[in-house]
Protein backbone atom coordinates (compact mmCIF):
# COMPACT_ATOMS: atom_id res chain seq x y z
CA UNK A 1 0.00 0.00 0.00
CA UNK A 2 1.20 3.41 -0.85
CA UNK A 3 2.83 5.52 1.93
CA UNK A 4 0.85 8.81 2.88
CA UNK A 5 2.31 12.12 2.21
CA UNK A 6 3.51 12.84 6.08
CA UNK A 7 5.60 16.34 7.14
CA UNK A 8 8.89 15.68 8.71
CA UNK A 9 7.16 17.96 11.43
CA UNK A 10 4.33 15.52 11.57
CA UNK A 11 6.57 12.49 11.60
CA UNK A 12 8.17 13.38 14.60
CA UNK A 13 5.25 14.24 16.13
CA UNK A 14 3.97 10.71 15.98
CA UNK A 15 7.12 9.19 16.86
CA UNK A 16 6.97 11.02 20.35
CA UNK A 17 3.94 10.14 20.73
CA UNK A 18 3.03 6.87 18.79
CA UNK A 19 2.36 4.67 21.21
CA UNK A 20 0.52 7.01 23.96
CA UNK A 21 -3.18 7.71 23.54
CA UNK A 22 -5.70 8.32 25.63
CA UNK A 23 -7.98 5.65 26.84
CA UNK A 24 -10.32 7.27 29.31
CA UNK A 25 -11.81 5.28 32.07
CA UNK A 26 -9.36 2.49 31.99
CA UNK A 27 -11.34 0.65 29.60
CA UNK A 28 -8.28 0.01 27.62
CA UNK A 29 -4.43 0.74 28.71
CA UNK A 30 -3.06 4.05 28.24
CA UNK A 31 -0.08 2.79 26.92
CA UNK A 32 -0.86 2.16 23.35
CA UNK A 33 2.04 -1.06 23.48
CA UNK A 34 0.23 -2.79 25.99
CA UNK A 35 -3.08 -3.09 23.39
CA UNK A 36 -0.59 -4.11 20.24
CA UNK A 37 0.91 -6.60 22.48
CA UNK A 38 -1.96 -7.75 23.41
CA UNK A 39 -3.88 -8.40 19.78
CA UNK A 40 -0.77 -9.91 18.53
CA UNK A 41 -1.42 -12.68 21.40
CA UNK A 42 -4.68 -12.70 20.11
CA UNK A 43 -3.15 -12.97 16.75
CA UNK A 44 -1.15 -15.59 17.38
CA UNK A 45 -3.86 -17.73 18.63
CA UNK A 46 -5.80 -17.61 16.13
CA UNK A 47 -3.27 -18.02 13.60
CA UNK A 48 -1.76 -21.13 15.12
CA UNK A 49 -4.86 -22.67 17.24
CA UNK A 50 -7.44 -24.96 15.37
CA UNK A 51 -9.32 -23.95 12.72
CA UNK A 52 -12.90 -23.64 14.82
CA UNK A 53 -16.24 -23.16 13.33
CA UNK A 54 -17.61 -19.70 13.35
CA UNK A 55 -20.20 -18.37 16.02
CA UNK A 56 -23.78 -18.63 14.33
CA UNK A 57 -23.61 -14.48 14.79
CA UNK A 58 -20.07 -13.81 13.15
CA UNK A 59 -21.70 -16.19 10.16
CA UNK A 60 -24.63 -14.01 9.96
CA UNK A 61 -21.91 -10.50 9.90
CA UNK A 62 -20.49 -12.41 7.49
CA UNK A 63 -23.11 -13.13 4.72
CA UNK A 64 -23.93 -9.83 5.18
CA UNK A 65 -21.68 -8.42 4.61
CA UNK A 66 -20.26 -10.45 1.75
CA UNK A 67 -23.83 -10.02 -0.05
CA UNK A 68 -23.69 -6.07 -0.22
CA UNK A 69 -22.09 -4.05 -2.45
CA UNK A 70 -21.58 -1.32 -0.41
CA UNK A 71 -20.57 -3.18 2.26
CA UNK A 72 -18.24 -5.47 1.00
CA UNK A 73 -15.35 -3.09 0.06
CA UNK A 74 -15.37 -1.25 3.53
CA UNK A 75 -14.88 -4.30 5.37
CA UNK A 76 -11.97 -4.32 3.21
CA UNK A 77 -11.04 -0.79 2.96
CA UNK A 78 -11.31 -0.22 6.21
CA UNK A 79 -8.10 -2.17 6.97
CA UNK A 80 -6.18 -1.40 3.84
CA UNK A 81 -6.68 2.42 5.12
CA UNK A 82 -4.90 2.09 8.18
CA UNK A 83 -1.58 4.40 7.14
CA UNK A 84 0.88 2.78 6.41
CA UNK A 85 3.46 4.06 8.83
CA UNK A 86 4.23 2.99 12.42
CA UNK A 87 3.01 2.55 14.82
CA UNK A 88 -0.29 1.98 12.74
CA UNK A 89 0.85 -1.03 10.66
CA UNK A 90 2.57 -2.51 12.89
CA UNK A 91 3.44 -4.54 16.24
CA UNK A 92 6.91 -4.66 18.05
CA UNK A 93 7.93 -7.13 16.01
CA UNK A 94 6.68 -4.97 12.40
CA UNK A 95 4.22 -7.17 11.73
CA UNK A 96 0.50 -5.75 11.00
CA UNK A 97 -1.45 -6.68 13.49
CA UNK A 98 -4.87 -7.24 11.64
CA UNK A 99 -5.15 -7.24 7.97
CA UNK A 100 -8.32 -8.43 6.92
CA UNK A 101 -11.86 -8.96 7.77
CA UNK A 102 -12.05 -12.53 7.67
CA UNK A 103 -9.03 -12.61 10.61
CA UNK A 104 -11.22 -9.62 12.65
CA UNK A 105 -14.31 -12.20 12.22
CA UNK A 106 -11.20 -15.28 13.29
CA UNK A 107 -10.19 -12.80 16.13
CA UNK A 108 -13.92 -11.88 17.46
CA UNK A 109 -14.65 -16.15 17.44
CA UNK A 110 -12.15 -16.46 20.12
CA UNK A 111 -12.68 -12.99 22.18
CA UNK A 112 -16.53 -14.46 22.61
CA UNK A 113 -15.40 -17.45 24.79
CA UNK A 114 -13.26 -15.55 27.25
CA UNK A 115 -13.84 -12.11 29.64
CA UNK A 116 -12.09 -9.06 30.22
CA UNK A 117 -8.66 -9.93 31.67
CA UNK A 118 -5.54 -8.08 33.08
CA UNK A 119 -2.32 -8.79 31.45
CA UNK A 120 1.03 -8.65 32.41
CA UNK A 121 2.72 -8.18 29.36
CA UNK A 122 6.28 -7.05 29.12
CA UNK A 123 5.95 -5.86 32.88
CA UNK A 124 3.26 -3.67 32.16
CA UNK A 125 0.43 -4.46 33.39
CA UNK A 126 -2.53 -3.32 31.90
CA UNK A 127 -6.43 -3.89 31.62
CA UNK A 128 -8.22 -4.86 28.26
CA UNK A 129 -11.69 -3.99 29.23
CA UNK A 130 -12.96 -3.57 25.51
CA UNK A 131 -11.37 -6.66 23.47
CA UNK A 132 -13.37 -6.10 20.55
CA UNK A 133 -12.96 -2.32 20.34
CA UNK A 134 -9.30 -3.45 21.48
CA UNK A 135 -9.29 -5.21 17.74
CA UNK A 136 -11.16 -2.25 16.35
CA UNK A 137 -8.45 0.33 17.47
CA UNK A 138 -7.05 1.25 14.00
CA UNK A 139 -9.88 0.18 11.51
CA UNK A 140 -12.75 1.76 13.07
CA UNK A 141 -10.80 5.32 12.52
CA UNK A 142 -10.69 4.79 8.89
CA UNK A 143 -12.94 6.44 6.10
CA UNK A 144 -14.31 3.38 5.54
CA UNK A 145 -14.39 2.18 9.16
CA UNK A 146 -16.70 5.42 9.80
CA UNK A 147 -18.75 4.53 7.28
CA UNK A 148 -19.24 0.95 7.91
CA UNK A 149 -19.99 0.78 11.62
CA UNK A 150 -22.99 3.43 11.22
CA UNK A 151 -24.73 0.91 9.09
CA UNK A 152 -27.96 -0.25 11.06
CA UNK A 153 -28.04 -3.96 9.64
CA UNK A 154 -24.43 -4.27 10.08
CA UNK A 155 -25.22 -2.58 13.67
CA UNK A 156 -28.06 -5.46 14.44
CA UNK A 157 -25.45 -8.41 14.13
CA UNK A 158 -22.92 -6.66 16.24
CA UNK A 159 -25.66 -6.31 18.49
CA UNK A 160 -26.53 -10.29 18.27
CA UNK A 161 -22.64 -10.89 18.99
CA UNK A 162 -22.42 -9.05 21.98
CA UNK A 163 -25.62 -10.08 23.40
CA UNK A 164 -24.03 -13.98 22.39
CA UNK A 165 -20.89 -12.64 24.71
CA UNK A 166 -23.19 -11.51 27.37
CA UNK A 167 -24.36 -15.15 27.62
CA UNK A 168 -20.52 -16.34 27.85
CA UNK A 169 -19.99 -13.39 30.56
CA UNK A 170 -22.83 -14.70 32.55
CA UNK A 171 -21.70 -18.29 32.94
CA UNK A 172 -19.51 -20.02 35.49
CA UNK A 173 -16.46 -19.85 32.38
CA UNK A 174 -16.10 -16.77 32.78
CA UNK A 175 -15.14 -16.59 36.55
CA UNK A 176 -11.08 -18.11 35.15
CA UNK A 177 -10.27 -14.11 34.90
CA UNK A 178 -11.59 -13.33 38.40
CA UNK A 179 -8.03 -13.63 40.20
CA UNK A 180 -6.43 -11.29 38.32
CA UNK A 181 -8.87 -9.13 39.10
CA UNK A 182 -8.87 -9.75 42.82
CA UNK A 183 -5.64 -10.52 43.37
CA UNK A 184 -2.38 -8.34 44.09
CA UNK A 185 0.01 -10.13 41.76
CA UNK A 186 -1.71 -8.86 38.46
CA UNK A 187 -2.18 -5.83 39.88
CA UNK A 188 -6.41 -5.61 39.29
CA UNK A 189 -7.12 -5.21 43.06
CA UNK A 190 -4.94 -2.56 43.81
CA UNK A 191 -6.94 -0.26 41.33
CA UNK A 192 -10.06 -1.66 42.30
CA UNK A 193 -9.58 -0.54 45.74
CA UNK A 194 -7.47 2.38 44.74
CA UNK A 195 -11.11 3.28 42.86
CA UNK A 196 -13.47 2.23 45.47
CA UNK A 197 -11.99 4.42 47.84
CA UNK A 198 -12.03 7.93 45.90
CA UNK A 199 -14.10 10.12 46.96
CA UNK A 200 -14.39 13.07 44.65
CA UNK A 201 -11.68 16.11 46.16
CA UNK A 202 -12.15 14.69 49.95
CA UNK A 203 -9.24 12.32 51.31
CA UNK A 204 -9.74 8.33 49.95
CA UNK A 205 -11.14 5.88 52.71
CA UNK A 206 -8.89 2.95 52.97
CA UNK A 207 -11.58 -0.02 53.00
CA UNK A 208 -10.62 -3.17 51.84
CA UNK A 209 -12.81 -4.87 49.11
CA UNK A 210 -15.22 -6.98 51.32
CA UNK A 211 -15.38 -4.12 53.46
CA UNK A 212 -16.47 -2.32 49.98
CA UNK A 213 -18.85 -4.60 48.38
CA UNK A 214 -21.31 -6.97 49.33
CA UNK A 215 -19.18 -10.54 48.55
CA UNK A 216 -20.85 -13.56 48.37
CA UNK A 217 -17.87 -15.80 49.99
CA UNK A 218 -15.57 -13.08 51.46
CA UNK A 219 -12.86 -15.66 52.35
CA UNK A 220 -12.23 -16.92 48.39
CA UNK A 221 -9.72 -14.68 47.61
CA UNK A 222 -9.40 -15.70 43.96
CA UNK A 223 -13.13 -14.84 43.40
CA UNK A 224 -14.87 -13.96 46.42
CA UNK A 225 -17.91 -16.14 45.53
CA UNK A 226 -18.90 -14.12 42.44
CA UNK A 227 -20.48 -17.21 40.24
CA UNK A 228 -20.17 -15.38 36.91
CA UNK A 229 -18.36 -12.18 35.41
CA UNK A 230 -21.79 -10.34 35.31
CA UNK A 231 -22.01 -10.50 39.06
CA UNK A 232 -18.99 -9.21 39.82
CA UNK A 233 -19.27 -6.61 37.13
CA UNK A 234 -22.40 -5.53 38.62
CA UNK A 235 -21.67 -5.79 42.86
CA UNK A 236 -23.17 -3.95 45.09
CA UNK A 237 -21.61 -1.53 47.69
CA UNK A 238 -22.09 -2.79 51.23
CA UNK A 239 -24.34 -0.35 52.98
CA UNK A 240 -23.37 2.64 54.13
CA UNK A 241 -20.68 3.26 52.37
CA UNK A 242 -22.93 5.25 49.79
CA UNK A 243 -24.71 7.51 52.20
CA UNK A 244 -27.14 9.47 50.48
CA UNK A 245 -27.20 13.15 50.61
CA UNK A 246 -29.95 15.79 51.18
CA UNK A 247 -32.61 12.83 51.64
CA UNK A 248 -35.60 14.55 52.96
CA UNK A 249 -34.20 18.18 50.76
CA UNK A 250 -35.97 18.10 47.26
CA UNK A 251 -33.83 21.30 46.44
CA UNK A 252 -30.43 18.78 46.46
CA UNK A 253 -29.89 16.49 43.46
CA UNK A 254 -27.27 13.73 43.83
CA UNK A 255 -24.82 11.78 41.19
CA UNK A 256 -26.60 9.07 39.53
CA UNK A 257 -24.12 7.02 39.03
CA UNK A 258 -20.19 6.85 40.75
CA UNK A 259 -18.30 8.90 38.41
CA UNK A 260 -15.76 11.62 37.24
CA UNK A 261 -17.00 14.84 35.21
CA UNK A 262 -16.31 14.97 31.46
CA UNK A 263 -16.99 18.26 31.00
CA UNK A 264 -18.26 21.20 32.82
CA UNK A 265 -22.03 21.42 32.20
CA UNK A 266 -23.55 22.78 29.19
CA UNK A 267 -26.49 25.07 29.08
CA UNK A 268 -28.28 26.14 26.28
CA UNK A 269 -28.89 23.06 24.86
CA UNK A 270 -30.87 22.79 21.45
CA UNK A 271 -33.09 20.33 19.70
CA UNK A 272 -30.96 19.91 16.88
CA UNK A 273 -27.55 20.75 16.70
CA UNK A 274 -24.41 19.24 15.00
CA UNK A 275 -22.33 16.68 17.56
CA UNK A 276 -19.90 15.40 14.60
CA UNK A 277 -17.24 18.45 14.41
CA UNK A 278 -14.43 19.32 16.77
CA UNK A 279 -16.53 21.07 19.44
CA UNK A 280 -19.32 18.56 19.75
CA UNK A 281 -23.09 19.27 20.84
CA UNK A 282 -25.75 17.89 22.19
CA UNK A 283 -28.51 17.05 19.84
CA UNK A 284 -31.95 16.49 22.00
CA UNK A 285 -33.79 15.02 19.61
CA UNK A 286 -31.04 12.84 18.81
CA UNK A 287 -30.13 12.02 22.17
CA UNK A 288 -33.52 11.30 23.51
CA UNK A 289 -34.42 9.11 19.79
CA UNK A 290 -37.07 11.81 18.91
CA UNK A 291 -38.97 11.41 21.78
CA UNK A 292 -42.18 13.23 22.71
CA UNK A 293 -40.95 14.54 26.20
CA UNK A 294 -37.92 16.22 23.94
CA UNK A 295 -38.73 19.59 23.34
CA UNK A 296 -39.16 20.07 27.22
CA UNK A 297 -35.33 20.09 27.63
CA UNK A 298 -34.51 22.85 24.96
CA UNK A 299 -32.71 25.18 26.25
CA UNK A 300 -32.03 22.99 29.18
CA UNK A 301 -28.35 21.93 30.65
CA UNK A 302 -26.56 18.70 30.31
CA UNK A 303 -24.43 17.59 32.57
CA UNK A 304 -22.09 14.14 31.56
CA UNK A 305 -19.84 11.72 33.05
CA UNK A 306 -17.55 8.79 32.35
CA UNK A 307 -17.73 5.55 34.59
CA UNK A 308 -14.30 3.82 34.94
CA UNK A 309 -14.33 0.05 34.56
CA UNK A 310 -13.14 -0.42 37.85
CA UNK A 311 -16.16 1.14 39.37
CA UNK A 312 -19.74 0.73 40.35
CA UNK A 313 -21.97 0.47 37.82
CA UNK A 314 -25.77 0.58 38.59
CA UNK A 315 -27.68 4.05 38.78
CA UNK A 316 -29.43 6.12 40.81
CA UNK A 317 -32.11 8.05 40.94
CA UNK A 318 -30.93 11.48 41.12
CA UNK A 319 -34.25 13.30 42.45
CA UNK A 320 -37.52 11.72 44.02
CA UNK A 321 -40.26 11.88 41.41
CA UNK A 322 -42.53 9.85 39.14
CA UNK A 323 -41.15 8.18 36.23
CA UNK A 324 -42.82 9.21 33.09
CA UNK A 325 -41.26 6.90 30.08
CA UNK A 326 -38.07 4.30 29.89
CA UNK A 327 -36.53 3.54 26.87
CA UNK A 328 -34.08 1.60 25.27
CA UNK A 329 -32.34 2.77 22.50
CA UNK A 330 -30.22 0.29 19.83
CA UNK A 331 -28.11 2.80 18.44
CA UNK A 332 -24.72 2.03 17.24
CA UNK A 333 -21.32 0.34 18.68
CA UNK A 334 -18.30 0.93 17.21
CA UNK A 335 -19.37 4.53 15.73
CA UNK A 336 -16.96 7.61 17.09
CA UNK A 337 -16.72 10.97 16.13
CA UNK A 338 -15.52 11.78 12.75
CA UNK A 339 -13.09 14.18 13.50
CA UNK A 340 -11.39 11.41 15.73
CA UNK A 341 -10.85 9.70 12.73
CA UNK A 342 -7.86 9.65 10.32
CA UNK A 343 -10.24 10.34 7.78
CA UNK A 344 -11.74 13.25 9.89
CA UNK A 345 -7.96 15.29 10.07
CA UNK A 346 -5.57 13.41 7.93
CA UNK A 347 -2.62 14.08 7.36
CA UNK A 348 -3.47 16.45 10.56
CA UNK A 349 -2.15 15.44 13.88
CA UNK A 350 -4.78 12.90 15.14
CA UNK A 351 -6.44 14.51 18.54
CA UNK A 352 -4.91 12.29 21.31
CA UNK A 353 -7.79 12.77 23.53
CA UNK A 354 -10.73 10.91 20.84
CA UNK A 355 -11.98 9.00 23.36
CA UNK A 356 -12.45 11.48 25.52
CA UNK A 357 -14.28 14.31 23.08
CA UNK A 358 -15.84 11.47 20.88
CA UNK A 359 -17.93 10.59 24.50
CA UNK A 360 -20.30 13.79 23.81
CA UNK A 361 -20.81 12.49 20.25
CA UNK A 362 -21.94 9.05 21.25
CA UNK A 363 -24.35 10.48 23.65
CA UNK A 364 -26.79 11.50 20.26
CA UNK A 365 -25.93 8.05 18.72
CA UNK A 366 -24.37 5.05 21.16
CA UNK A 367 -26.85 2.29 22.26
CA UNK A 368 -28.28 3.50 25.24
CA UNK A 369 -31.28 3.74 28.10
CA UNK A 370 -33.66 6.58 28.66
CA UNK A 371 -35.18 7.25 31.73
CA UNK A 372 -38.06 10.09 31.66
CA UNK A 373 -38.12 11.37 35.85
CA UNK A 374 -40.71 14.02 36.70
CA UNK A 375 -39.31 15.46 40.05
CA UNK A 376 -40.99 16.21 43.03
CA UNK A 377 -39.40 19.15 43.45
CA UNK A 378 -41.60 21.65 40.86
CA UNK A 379 -38.16 24.12 40.54
CA UNK A 380 -36.54 20.89 38.74
CA UNK A 381 -38.93 19.73 36.83
CA UNK A 382 -38.50 16.84 34.64
CA UNK A 383 -35.05 15.42 34.27
CA UNK A 384 -33.75 12.62 31.37
CA UNK A 385 -31.04 10.13 32.84
CA UNK A 386 -29.51 8.82 29.69
CA UNK A 387 -26.94 5.73 30.30
CA UNK A 388 -24.69 5.65 27.07
CA UNK A 389 -22.68 2.30 26.01
CA UNK A 390 -19.73 2.32 24.10
CA UNK A 391 -18.68 -0.55 21.77
CA UNK A 392 -17.98 -3.61 23.91
CA UNK A 393 -19.66 -1.83 26.84
CA UNK A 394 -23.59 -1.62 26.27
CA UNK A 395 -25.45 -3.47 27.85
CA UNK A 396 -28.27 -1.81 29.71
CA UNK A 397 -30.94 -3.12 32.07
CA UNK A 398 -33.62 -0.38 32.97
CA UNK A 399 -35.36 -1.52 36.27
CA UNK A 400 -38.21 1.10 37.06
CA UNK A 401 -41.00 1.45 35.36
CA UNK A 402 -43.85 4.42 34.07
CA UNK A 403 -45.93 5.86 36.60
CA UNK A 404 -43.34 4.59 39.43
CA UNK A 405 -42.48 6.68 42.03
CA UNK A 406 -38.69 6.26 43.37
CA UNK A 407 -37.40 8.20 45.86
CA UNK A 408 -34.30 10.26 45.70
CA UNK A 409 -30.76 6.99 45.73
CA UNK A 410 -33.25 4.03 44.95
CA UNK A 411 -31.98 1.96 41.99
CA UNK A 412 -32.79 2.34 38.49
CA UNK A 413 -31.15 -0.12 36.06
CA UNK A 414 -27.70 -0.82 36.05
CA UNK A 415 -24.94 -1.39 32.78
CA UNK A 416 -23.92 -5.21 32.17
CA UNK A 417 -20.34 -6.32 30.78
CA UNK A 418 -19.65 -2.33 30.97
CA UNK A 419 -20.82 0.91 30.57
CA UNK A 420 -19.00 4.12 29.24
CA UNK A 421 -20.69 7.12 30.32
CA UNK A 422 -24.30 8.97 31.88
CA UNK A 423 -25.88 12.43 31.12
CA UNK A 424 -28.52 13.97 32.91
CA UNK A 425 -30.66 16.53 31.24
CA UNK A 426 -32.33 19.32 33.06
CA UNK A 427 -35.18 21.66 31.68
CA UNK A 428 -34.79 25.42 30.88
CA UNK A 429 -36.60 26.05 34.24
CA UNK A 430 -34.18 24.10 36.48
CA UNK A 431 -31.61 27.02 38.03
CA UNK A 432 -28.84 24.93 39.04
CA UNK A 433 -25.65 25.22 41.41
CA UNK A 434 -23.18 22.90 40.59
CA UNK A 435 -21.70 21.90 44.15
CA UNK A 436 -20.46 18.44 44.14
CA UNK A 437 -17.99 18.80 41.52
CA UNK A 438 -14.82 21.38 40.99
CA UNK A 439 -15.70 24.56 40.18
CA UNK A 440 -14.42 25.99 36.52
CA UNK A 441 -10.41 27.13 37.53
CA UNK A 442 -11.14 26.33 41.00
CA UNK A 443 -8.13 26.56 43.11
CA UNK A 444 -9.01 22.81 44.76
CA UNK A 445 -9.19 21.89 41.23
CA UNK A 446 -6.67 24.18 38.75
CA UNK A 447 -6.63 21.36 35.97
CA UNK A 448 -10.29 22.17 35.90
CA UNK A 449 -11.57 20.10 32.91
CA UNK A 450 -8.61 20.16 30.53
CA UNK A 451 -7.43 16.55 31.69
CA UNK A 452 -10.83 14.79 32.41
CA UNK A 453 -8.60 11.81 32.88
CA UNK A 454 -7.33 12.85 35.83
CA UNK A 455 -10.63 14.06 37.46
CA UNK A 456 -11.50 11.90 40.89
CA UNK A 457 -14.09 9.64 40.92
CA UNK A 458 -17.15 10.97 42.61
CA UNK A 459 -19.24 8.98 44.65
CA UNK A 460 -22.60 7.56 43.38
CA UNK A 461 -25.07 9.64 45.95
CA UNK A 462 -23.22 12.72 46.66
CA UNK A 463 -23.81 15.93 46.52
CA UNK A 464 -24.25 17.28 42.82
CA UNK A 465 -26.24 19.99 42.36
CA UNK A 466 -29.16 22.30 44.28
CA UNK A 467 -31.79 24.02 42.63
CA UNK A 468 -33.87 27.26 44.41
CA UNK A 469 -31.09 28.38 46.66
CA UNK A 470 -31.86 24.65 48.65
CA UNK A 471 -29.36 23.81 51.62
CA UNK A 472 -27.80 20.45 52.53
CA UNK A 473 -30.12 19.49 55.64
CA UNK A 474 -28.27 16.09 56.18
Amino acid sequence: MKESPISPAFRALLDDDRYHNHRLGYWLPKDRKIIVAWVKQLMGRVRDGPITQLDPTLVALQDLVSNDAILQPLSENMFTEVPNMAPYNEDPEGNRELGSFEEMLNAFNVLLTQGPAWNDIANKVGLIGCPFNAVLDWPMATASGYMFFLYPSVNACLKAMLVQWETFLTSSASTAVLPCWLSAPCGGLDFLLKMGNMDGLQPATSYTFPQLYVCPNPSDPTTYGFPNWDKFFTRDFQPNIRPLVGQSDDSIIVHACESAPLQYPVANVQMSDNFMGKNQRYSLQDMMNQHALAPRFAGGTVYQAFLSCLSYHQWHAPVSGTIKDTVLVPGTYYSQNIYQTFFGHWPNQPDPAGPTWSQPYIANVAARGLIFLEADSVDIGLVCFIAIGMTDTSGCEITVQPNQHVNKGEKMGMFHFGGSSYCLVFGPQAKLLWSGIPAQASELWPKSFSDPDQMPNFPVCSLLATVGGGDDKD
